[in-house]
């Protein structure tokens, strides 16, 4: 009897529920509900709602849900307003106007559903695969916070992502200073995706408010604009280094095509300490700009980031970064202090991280500019680049490398790398120049140059570069044209060097003899490289005047004396044994050997006859042509 008797009950209750509409009503609402909550997920990144929204969201339809229940038992909706159920069976002329909206709203609501539906299984889910991410550029984050005082915080999350995903070695990254020059500029995304080569760009946002912190990060479609996601992050300024690892993790499964964890991204040193990285991030803020105003400020920040943090290893090594160029950019009143400095920095952070690529970069240019220590030098920076193939930078300073012991080859590619990953950066494009000018290829070495100079018009090194190259190609009024139009540029002791250049090769050596004089100022033991004038004088045959200074630039730790476009081999220079002398010595003779190995090897200059051909002007002999030389430094002006 019991059984029979739950089973009636039930079909009783069930045939009520089916009167009551109660079926009806909840099917209708919970596709409604669906679709309320799947469009609560696609405009909430944009309208940066708080990352508890979604949770709250489902919690109060699912409440919505029993009460829309409840009602439906109750009460029923009539053309009449809502009526009770008693009265609903007193007035049976009131059911079919409510059947008809009820059926109404659930045709619609289940319609809608099942369009959404198809429209993201078949489409929006395609976007992985169709978009998958092999090249990006990382702007620059906008500061939101109320007082707009953390345009360094902003920039610096996005370095820091930046410098993540270069660790992978499957995504081209766009180098900082064009990405960051691109993204400040009031421009459409498409074209400056174009301009620096990427499919795809990482956007973002940064509000600070006391210790909360809101972030926000978009990932799109360089050609169409396309969002591939979007996502917002509140959290505690304490949970900034889990904020980082979570965007790179997404731009990560991009890449990969398939599910990406903050636990597949590259291992870095972190901080316990907010000041530290306060004042770390502060220190990458002014580092980027490369002044001598910029740089001392650089490296007062990062000292008080070692200060709050000596264990914070990426304080060490921008440290390091700042010190290693700060010579190209200021006066320097102690150099050997200065590389000491330098060294220990470097090698600081590489006890605390060894796979710090930016300070194997830099222990390697130090081993270059100040101990030429060629072979460790190699090592090093072998090291950097395996570390961070992507990083624009560190390619650029392996080029360098190369281009100084004369792997010409070599060079070129990491050279161009370096412009492909940073290509508005100017010293990138000078020095890919230089190394294309040795290959023999002059006129792509010219329109290099002359990007560099549109990037950066107060680029002296790259004005003193393209002045040779139009010597070089017989354009002598032109190049008096430039001399005249950016002296300023130039500076005044290069502006000597170069109408001293121009002297000789028209023919007026004691005109050139004058303006070298003018440049040294008759004082030796003055700071500043000797190799330009030491370089000049050989150009004359003067072998006396040219060993002298060769030999004081020697001394000194001169790094112009290393730089392939003066003294590229002693044999170079016939008939000035005293010149030749000078440069067979110590170290040097290991970096000619290197560079006669290219030579032989085909990686090497293009050809001998680049080769300056040396006779005195003073006998009357053919005037030296110009061999591969340049009144700058070899590595000037560096860096993003």
């Amino acid at each position: 009897m019991t059984p029979m008797h739950t089973g009636g009950s039930l079909s009783r209750l069930f045939k009520e529920l089916q009167r009551r509409s109660v079926f009806k009503v909840g099917v209708t609402y919970l596709a409604s509900a669906w679709l309320l909550l799947q469009l609560i997920g696609e405009i909430g990144p944009i309208l940066e709602f708080p990352e508890w929204f979604p949770r709250v969201a489902l919690l109060v339809v699912a409440l919505g849900f029993v009460v829309a229940v409840v009602l439906a038992w109750i009460f029923e909706l009539t053309d009449q307003g809502l009526r009770t159920t008693t009265e609903m069976d007193r007035d049976v002329t009131l059911r079919p106007a409510f059947g008809r909206t009820l059926n109404v709203l659930l045709v619609a609501s289940l319609t809608l559903a099942l369009g959404y539906f198809i429209w993201e299984s078949r489409f929006q889910k395609a976007t992985p695969t169709t978009s998958r991410v092999d090249s990006i550029a990382v702007l620059p984050f906008k500061d939101l916070s109320p007082a707009g005082d953390q345009v360094y915080f902003a920039e610096g999350m996005a370095e820091e992502i930046l410098n993540v995903l270069s660790r992978l070695p499957d995504l081209k990254v766009a180098g900082r200073t064009s990405a960051f020059a691109a993204g400040r500029a009031d421009r459409d995304l498409q074209s400056i995706a174009a301009e620096l080569g990427v499919s795809h760009m990482l956007l973002g946002s940064v509000r600070t408010s006391g210790s909360q912190l809101r972030i926000t990060a978009q990932l799109v479609k360089a050609d169409d604009g396309f969002q591939v996601w979007s996502h917002t992050f509140d959290r505690e300024l304490t949970d900034v280094f889990a904020v980082q690892d979570d965007i790179a993790a997404l731009v990560s499964q991009a890449v990969r095509g398939e599910d990406g964890t903050a636990s597949e991204l590259p291992q870095r040193t972190r901080t316990a300490s907010m000041a530290a990285y306060d004042q770390y991030l502060l220190g990458r803020y002014h580092l980027a700009f490369r002044t001598g105003d910029a740089l001392e400020r650089a490296t007062s920040h990062l000292r008080a980031a070692i200060e709050q943090d000596p264990g914070y290893a990426p304080a060490w090594s921008a440290l390091a970064m700042a010190l290693v160029v700060s010579p190209y950019y200021s006066r320097v009143d102690n150099p050997q202090a200065l590389a000491q400095e330098v060294r220990d920095a470097a090698r600081k952070a590489i006890d605390l991280d060894v796979n710090n690529g930016e300070a194997h970069a830099v222990l390697g240019t130090a081993l270059v500019i100040f101990e030429r220590d060629w072979l460790s030098a190699a090592e090093m920076l072998q090291r950097a680049v395996a570390l961070q193939p992507n990083d624009a930078t560190i390619a650029n300073l392996y080029g360098d490398y190369l281009y100084v012991i004369g792997d010409f080859e070599s060079a070129l590619r990491y050279e161009t790398l370096a412009a492909e990953l940073d290509p508005l950066l100017a010293a990138n494009q000078h020095e890919l120049a230089l190394v294309l000018n040795f290959l023999g290829r002059l006129e792509e070495a010219v329109e290099r140059e002359r990007l560099a100079v549109r990037l950066s018009p107060e680029f002296g090194n790259a004005w003193s570069a393209l002045a040779r190259m139009l010597l070089e190609s017989g354009l002598d009024a032109e190049t008096s044209s430039l001399l005249e139009q950016h002296r300023d540029a130039l500076g005044q002791r290069a502006a000597l060097r170069l109408e001293a250049r121009l002297l000789i090769n028209q023919g007026d050596p004691d005109g050139a003899r004058e303006l070298i004089e003018s440049s040294l100022s008759g004082d030796l033991s003055q700071e500043g490289s000797l190799t330009h004038e030491a370089f000049l004088f050989a150009l004359l045959g003067d072998d006396e005047r040219a060993a002298e200074l060769v030999t004081l630039s020697y001394e000194r730790r001169d790094p112009i004396l290393v730089s392939p476009l003066y003294f590229f081999l002693p044999e170079d220079w016939p008939g000035m044994p005293q010149l030749q002398a000078a440069l067979l010595r110590g170290e040097l003779v290991a970096l000619f050997d290197l560079r006669r190995h290219h030579i032989a090897a085909g990686s090497g200059r293009a050809a001998q006859a680049m080769a300056p051909k040396i006779a005195p002007v003073a006998t009357g002999a053919e005037t030296p042509s110009m061999g591969n030389a340049v009144d700058s430094p070899a590595r000037s002006n560096k860096g993003p």
